[in-house]
């Protein structure tokens, strides 16, 4: 997916997130998007990597954040429950993709060590962490108790994690040029 693509579709998760008022993705949309603008205008991102491809990863992700909490019916619970566990396992191992990426840009290499994944795991579940409070802030519940949902998407965040330890050589593999 080019850039410009990437560009329409962020116009296109605009207009959804503001018609189905979901305004607590506003937070994360500036970043999201300024991240891709960066990594797009990045040589080595697009000399290095099939960047095309995880544009396209990324932007599928964010569209079916759009597009889950956009939706104008609601499941049952136990449906809707496992709708937003898929949410945050795929979140943990996409943001962990792209924090390799952003790290393997960094450092000017190719692989990771195992230490180097881990970290990068470690350091994502802690803004995962702190954002369930940001999250509590927003919704304006206590601001330091963790309810079932939260527990939920931090451990689903771990899995996601996880997941993406488990089978970075063959992801590495998979977006390199």
């Amino acid at each position: 997916m080019s850039i410009n693509l990437v560009r329409i579709f962020a116009v296109i998760m605009l207009a959804m997130m503001l018609y189905s008022r979901q305004y607590q993705i506003l937070y994360y949309f500036p970043i999201m998007f300024l991240s891709l603008e960066y990594l797009n205008s990045n040589e080595q991102y697009r000399t290095q990597f099939r960047y095309k491809i995880l544009n396209g990863i990324f932007i599928a992700y964010l569209l079916f954040i759009c597009i889950d909490r956009g939706r104008p019916v609601k499941f049952y619970l136990n449906i809707e429950l496992v709708i937003n566990s898929i949410e945050h396992v795929l979140l943990g191992f996409i943001i962990c993709i792209k924090i390799a990426v952003y790290y393997l840009l960094l450092k000017r290499k190719l692989i990771l060590k195992r230490n180097e994944l881990i970290w990068i795991a470690i350091g994502f579940n802690i803004i995962g962490f702190l954002n369930e409070f940001f999250q509590n802030w927003y919704k304006h519940q206590p601001l330091w108790k963790l309810n079932f949902d939260s527990q939920k998407d931090i451990l689903m965040n771990i899995i996601g994690t996880i997941l993406f330890i488990v089978f970075y050589k063959k992801i590495n593999k998979s977006i390199h040029s």
